[in-house]
């Protein structure tokens, strides 16, 4: 049986925060230090709103947070922008001119009890998101991302590799124990 109500969601509740992945978020800049102040940050599949929050709350100073997602956004805060669509639908109306610092995204799809079902969606997904994001990054920007691990990772991570300089697996002291997620970490964007 999985232990829902574990010690990071203590923790989240404790503190305020929409959701348990905040720390995932933490732990990943402690490691790589990727997210400064001033940062553009765009966050896809950002409900219910965790990582925006800690960006809003802990790092950015005079930088700014978009967030996307299908589902409505649970906060508001002056330095965040909120779209409410599939990132299938986002276009240029919806972006303009904006080019980000950090794309990060947890989003995952519906899920089912079927482990290989469940990746293949993950990995569909990701290359739907650095899709998007290779159109609006900066040079030598980050990317940090949300899959499940199995059979296609290699390819995937084969596909990141003709975008970024480095490619780094990350899976947090946060993830439960009996996930399959894992995070990729993207440094230092090649704009084409």
């Amino acid at each position: 049986m999985k232990k829902r109500h574990d010690h990071y969601f203590n923790k989240a509740k404790k503190e305020n925060y929409a959701a348990r992945s905040i720390y995932k978020l933490e732990e990943a800049q402690k490691k790589y230090k990727f997210i400064n102040s001033k940062d553009n940050i765009i966050d896809i599949g950002c409900s219910p709103g965790s990582w925006s929050q800690y960006l809003l709350e802990r790092i950015v100073k005079t930088g700014f947070v978009t967030g996307i997602d299908i589902l409505p956004a649970t906060f508001a805060h002056p330095k965040f922008n909120f779209i409410q669509k599939d990132i299938k639908e986002i276009n240029y109306d919806d972006i303009g001119d904006t080019v980000f610092d950090v794309a990060i995204s947890d989003a995952m799809p519906n899920t089912t009890g079927d482990r290989e079902t469940n990746h293949f969606r993950s990995i569909t997904l990701a290359y739907t998101i650095t899709n998007f994001v290779i159109l609006y990054l900066k040079e030598d920007g980050f990317f940090f991302i949300k899959v499940y691990d199995g059979r296609d990772l290699t390819e995937y991570k084969k596909y990141l590799k003709q975008y970024f300089n480095s490619i780094d697996v990350f899976k947090p002291k946060s993830s439960r124990d009996e996930s399959r997620e894992i995070y990729i970490f993207c440094k230092s964007f090649i704009k084409n």
